[in-house]
């Protein structure tokens, strides 16, 4: 009874050694073949000896049976040759009759070797290698196993999985007690090892120098023993299976975990002081298992757990404040990539809340006509509240008893130009005090005559309307000169400079000046006209010559709401690289820049990258992730055969390619042409219609437009439509915390945050709209920016009287 036990778990192991195998074909089917034939070359020579050991093993789940024998090395050799072919064919051609005819070969040679009974005869074997569950397991890997994921090295796992493996190395099998459950340990100098897990789709591949263990495995098993080394082959199942290896390759690419219904909410508010506890919801696309961290800040408890299924976790948390905002960051790995939010709730008020002050807190250029100051108070619990405020220097004061919810006002007067304020509001609810401190700055009336307080010159500037092809509201103007007067008259920083809508008394433009030289009296800036018309000339006045003024520019109103970063890209670029929109999205250089890199550009200085390791990083923020968008810079190539890739680009993270993605972008075709690029959350990358080929040394202003509400997508190059796609109705895809690049891009990285596609190239005047702008507007960008003499003129000078 034992020997028919014995040559039935015989049987049972060459099935399994075959069959496993013809199920890891689908695993590893789209794998490239010079992948497969990588493997087999890998296999060192062996230098025939007489004779060498070999053991099959059939592991059980009550231990491993063994069968050793001594056969000629030649034998051996063939033997291992033998396997690693079948391996290859049933990876590559599962259901072909030389893959069929190599299984008889096999079994055939275990025979003559004397590794499985003689008492079995050959055909009992080949009944049982193509069982019906074991052909449709096989055909639906081969409908789902499509791509792979970029090589990486590393360690990965799987839990309830089929396993096979080859190379040079050992392998050790163990038994554990109570009831004994097979361990098997292997340790490869060279190797291959493929995994396929049964309870999700998917796999991976592990070659190279590699350490194995499984748990609980049952299968088939093979050493052959050489001088050289030793050589081993394994197939089967597992209960758990971990690999450490140079080399790891998934199938399908592996997805990063997902984090959910967090509570709180994120960004949720009021938040009950009585919280004992944070909770979330971790998944895995591939049901791997997870590992999570959990940090509080300030810190209000921490927590952590390892190889977790998907599934709702809490934190415990004390110590919770009033009126406080609390981020908690969620760090969750399933050894291959790491999910990493951090997300905020803010506690609720005991106290009474003093918000929404009018002027902002430390908002500029308020006008000295400003006649009262206000604030909203709010008490959670709807108790009534006494408030006093103050003012420094006096300007006014006031009180209130016995008030509500609602907004207040204090009357104000006398204010001076050009001077700092602070005002302090007191409120009470009888038992909790709240106090809040707000500071604002004056400069000059809402309307005033520059002539009147010190300015002593001005020029017309008469902007052609035929350059407008249809009237514009809030657009910024590119004032571009080289003026004598200036350099005579003008402080020698420029501070002096601004812009007025009309002469006489009339209302100060907002206006950024991006350059100046007081030895040449060379001007860039930046001037926010109200309406510019497309029927009539617009006109607008340019004052200086006052010794006595400081800067009335205001960056952050010359670029309107619509504006998410405006990059002039005119600072040394060893230090920060400036936004001048509210919205202070700051970038750093990388790669080494200096000045010597920062050049003479189209509006102004401009950065040049060297193609090598040159790149601006920008960090991700809720303002570059708009819902409609509107992206523009200038672009001059400077070398003939660019690589291909993104190189001004808001990047992602692609879940379903196992890759990074544009979530927008301008992107560099193979063919050495530009196009714009998106990428939606139905995960498929579009491209503007359109394929601009460039020339080297060349600038272009290019501009990508989306708009959610219609799924139109534009591109346009020197201001004219190249091409345009609709795209359906939908949303731009921001899954991940990625940074926004100019002049380098990530290309199949996996996941990775680090750049490695450079361009050798100067850039210009990035900007970022959360709006899609016009046609006219675009045109009308490049006729201003491209040509500023022919865009507008500038008049003789004018003295004050």
């Amino acid at each position: 009874m034992s020997g028919q036990k014995l040559q039935q778990g015989i049987i049972f192991g060459i099935v399994v050694i075959l069959v496993c195998t013809s199920i890891m074909s689908g695993t590893s089917k789209d794998a490239p073949a010079q992948t497969q034939k990588n493997t087999i070359s890998a296999t060192p020579l062996i230098q025939p000896v007489q004779t060498t050991s070999v053991s099959l093993y059939v592991f059980g789940k009550t231990g491993p049976k063994k069968q050793q024998t001594m056969i000629s090395s030649e034998n051996a050799s063939k033997l291992y040759a033998q396997f690693l072919e079948l391996k290859a064919e049933l990876a590559a051609h599962p259901f072909s009759e030389y893959t069929q005819q190599l299984k008889e070969e096999f079994i055939a040679l275990l025979a003559q070797n004397n590794l499985i009974p003689a008492s079995i005869p050959p055909s009992r074997y080949h009944t049982l290698l193509n069982p019906p569950w074991a052909q449709t397991l096989m055909k639906h890997y081969a409908s789902t196993m499509r791509a792979t994921s970029p090589v990486r090295s590393g360690i990965a796992s799987a839990l309830i999985c089929d396993m096979s493996g080859e190379g040079t190395g050992l392998m050790f099998p163990f038994i554990m007690l109570p009831r004994p459950r097979l361990v098997t340990v292997w340790m490869g100098l060279d190797g291959s090892t493929t995994i396929g897990k049964f309870l999700t789709i998917g796999g991976f591949t592990a070659t190279g120098q590699q350490f194995g263990t499984a748990l609980g495995f049952w299968g088939i098993g093979f050493a052959v023993a050489y001088p050289e080394g030793n050589i081993y082959g394994f197939a089967g199942y597992a209960l758990f299976v971990t690999v450490t290896a140079d080399q790891i390759e998934s199938y399908p690419p592996n997805k990063a975990p997902i984090i959910t219904d967090t509570n709180p909410v994120d960004n949720e508010q009021n938040v009950p002081l009585t919280l004992s506890e944070l909770s979330f919801t971790i998944n895995d696309p591939e049901g791997d298992l997870m590992s999570y961290t959990v940090t509080t800040n300030p810190d209000i408890g921490s927590g952590s757990g390892n190889l977790k299924p998907g599934g709702t976790y809490t934190i415990p948390i004390h110590g919770l404040q009033d009126l406080t905002q609390y981020n908690w960051t969620i760090a969750v790995s399933d050894t291959q990539h790491t999910t990493l939010q951090t997300f905020r709730f803010t506690t609720q008020a005991v106290a009474p809340i003093v918000s929404n002050p009018i002027p902002a807190d430390g908002e500029r250029h308020v006008p000295t006509d400003l006649q009262q100051l206000s604030f909203t108070l709010k008490d959670f619990q709807g108790d009534a509240m006494d408030y006093t405020v103050e003012t420094s220097p006096f300007i006014g004061s006031g009180s209130g008893s016995n008030v509500h919810n609602g907004t207040y006002f204090v009357v104000v007067s006398g204010l001076q130009n050009l001077t700092v304020y602070q005002w302090f509001v007191n409120a009470t609810d009888s038992v909790h005090w709240t106090r809040k401190t707000f500071t604002f700055q004056t400069w000059f009336p809402t309307h005033f005559d520059p002539f009147e307080n010190g300015w002593h010159y001005r020029k017309q500037i008469t902007i052609d309307h035929a350059n407008i092809p249809d009237d514009l509201t809030n657009f910024p103007v590119f004032v571009s000169t080289v003026d004598s007067d200036l350099k005579v008259k003008a402080q020698v920083d420029g501070d002096d400079i601004l812009f007025m809508n009309d002469t006489g008394f009339a209302s100060l433009l907002n206006y950024e000046i991006e350059q100046y030289d007081g030895a040449t009296g060379t001007l860039v800036a930046w001037v926010n006209i109200p309406q510019l018309s497309s029927q009539e000339d617009t006109a607008f006045y340019m004052y200086y010559g006052n010794p006595n003024i400081i800067s009335l520019q205001d960056p952050g109103k010359t670029w309107n709401s619509n504006y998410q970063a405006v990059w002039h890209l005119n600072n040394n670029p060893s230090s920060t690289i400036v936004d001048s929109t509210v919205h202070s999205n700051n970038g750093t250089s990388y790669g080494g820049m200096t000045t010597s890199d920062l050049i003479e550009g189209i509006t102004g200085k401009c950065l040049d990258f060297d193609g090598i390791d040159d790149y601006i990083s920008v960090p991700d923020s809720s303002s570059l992730k708009p819902i409609d968008v509107t992206l523009a810079a200038w672009f001059r190539p400077e070398e003939q055969n660019p690589p291909e890739g993104d190189f001004i680009v808001k990047h992602c993270y692609d879940y379903w390619d196992n890759a990074d993605g544009e979530t927008y972008g301008f992107y560099l075709k193979s063919n050495h042409a530009m196009t714009g690029v998106f990428e939606k959350n139905t995960h498929e990358q579009y491209e503007s219609l359109g394929n601009y080929p460039i020339t080297t040394n060349t600038w272009y202003y290019l501009t990508l437009t989306f708009e959610e509400s219609t799924g139109i997508g534009n591109f346009y190059v020197n201001g004219i439509l190249e091409g345009t796609k609709n795209c359906d109705s939908t949303v731009l895809w921001y899954n991940d915390p990625w940074d926004f690049i100019m002049g380098g891009c990530r290309m199949g990285t996996g996941g990775s945050q680090s750049v490695n596609t450079f361009f050798n190239c100067a850039l210009d005047e990035v900007q970022i709209l959360n709006t899609p702008l016009g046609s006219a507007w675009v045109a009308t960008e490049y006729a201003n920016q491209n040509n500023p003499i022919g865009f507008y003129t500038i008049g003789p000078e004018v003295p004050g009287p």
